[in-house]
Formats: structure tokens, sequence, C-alpha cells
């Protein structure tokens, strides 16, 4: 059996992915916090047909995705990765604190760029392999609000869209997988405020996985889950870039209150 590792696997839509993985893969699971590792662990194992292990590291420091990446390198069985951790802040970026959006471009960005190019250099000498990188709708839009947030998952969407081409002659299989709001705790550690939005709007995590999963099965580059966010995306792009940023604002109560 084959390994899969998921970053940020303690919840939400990284919890999904190893109960979906742990029928097929041995899977390594990856998070900052040891106890919900272990409760994850513990829930899952009895429908796991492979090896439920985890690693504790914080992806936003530089010595952690390396450690990370050097035991990527030295698995001979290694066939999947998911990076899916990342976070999110709200507010007006000149009055949040710079060293945590510097925290959220290592994480978002710095940390994937990291384990893509170890995960690929290995799945193209093996001729096969499967990379998911999570990004988002916030990735098609300006967000005044979460600025930092939506900048680097635009860059999760243009990078992994770029390697996914350069993959596809290797066998290796490459998603840029977009989610619009998802039931997590994401939003809750971001300071987003649920109940803002309408239910419809929202899908369960299990729900995103699946439609990630059956996308990788065609080597689709861009998974945008669900019917709700694919209309927002493409109305967003018809519409002019000054326009939508205003009305952005105004969705986020930081223009026109």
């Amino acid at each position: 059996m084959k390994n899969a590792y998921i970053t940020g696997a303690s919840q939400g839509i990284g919890k999904e992915f190893v109960k979906a993985l742990c029928k097929n893969y041995n899977v390594f699971l990856i998070a900052r916090s040891e106890s919900d590792l272990k409760k994850v662990i513990q829930e899952l194992e009895p429908q796991s047909r492979g090896i439920l292990k985890y690693f504790t590291f914080d992806l936003s420091r530089k010595k952690e995705w390396e450690e990370l990446s050097s035991i990527l390198q030295k698995d001979t069985d290694f066939e999947l990765l998911v990076n899916n951790a990342g976070f999110g802040t709200v507010g007006e970026f000149a009055e949040l604190p710079l060293e945590t959006e510097l925290d959220e471009i290592n994480l978002n960005v710095k940390a994937l760029v990291a384990l893509s190019h170890v995960a690929l250099h290995s799945f193209k000498k093996r001729q096969k392999g499967f990379l998911i990188n999570v990004a988002s709708i916030a990735g098609y839009l300006p967000a005044p609000g979460s600025a930092i947030y939506a900048a680097t998952k635009a860059f999760v969407k243009s990078f992994t869209e770029s390697i996914h081409e350069e993959a596809r002659n290797y066998n290796v299989f490459v998603q840029a997988l977009c989610p619009g709001l998802t039931h997590s705790d994401f939003h809750r550690r971001a300071g987003i405020e649920k109940s803002k939005y309408p239910d419809f709007m929202w899908q369960d995590a299990s729900e995103v996985v699946e439609e990630s999963l059956n996308a990788l099965r065609y080597n689709q580059a861009v998974c945008i889950t669900g019917s709700v966010n694919q209309g927002a995306v493409t109305i967003s792009e018809l519409m002019p870039r000054g326009l939508l940023r205003r009305l952005s604002g105004k969705f986020l109560s930081l223009d026109g209150k």
C-alpha cells in the first residue's frame, strides 16, 4: 500500500481527505496540534485499511517545512500529497499585525511551494503521483478585508495550473482545489462570522473532498466545488474588475457602511 500525506489534517477538509484516502493508502497526517491529530486517528482508525500516523509540524516555520520535505524525499512509497494547511485573517491590511500576515504567506505559499517541489521531483522519477493544492474561490476575487488570504490563494491557483501542465507528460496528476465557504474550524480562527452568509453558500467538507477526488481521477487542473461557487466564479470573470472590487468591499462591510 502506498503512502499519502495530508497537511492541515486535524479538522475540516484535511480530516475528510484522511477519511477518504485511508481506504486505499497509508496516511500520514500533519498539523500543529498533537492532541487533535490523535483524536482524528482514534476516530478513523477503525475504518482504515492502511496505517495512520502523524507528524506535528508548524509549517509556517521554514525549519519545519524543510524537515517534512526531507521525510517526503526519503519515502520510496510516497504517492499522494494534499497541501491543505493554511489560514486566513480578516481586517484592513494596514491594521493587522504584520508578523501574522507574513506567517500567512509562509504557510499558504512558501511551505506549499517547498512541499510541491519535493513531491513533483519524486513523482517525476517514478512516473506516477498525485498532488492536490488547496486554493479557494477567493483566489479569483479581490477581497478587501482578506487581502493576504485572497492573494495567497490566487498564487496557489496560478502556480498549480502551471505545474499541472509541466507534470502531465509524466503521468503525474496535479489539481488546484478551489472550494468556497466550507463548514470547518477555519472561519472561527479567522474571525469570520458564519451567520453572515446564507446556508445555500456553504458546503460540507466531505462534499468538497468527494468532488476533488472525482476530478483528480480525470486529471482536472482546477476543481471549483459546488454549483454556487462555479456560478459565482463565472459571473466574477464577466464583471469589470473595478465593479467587482467595490462589490467585494461592500459584501465584506469594509466599504459603503
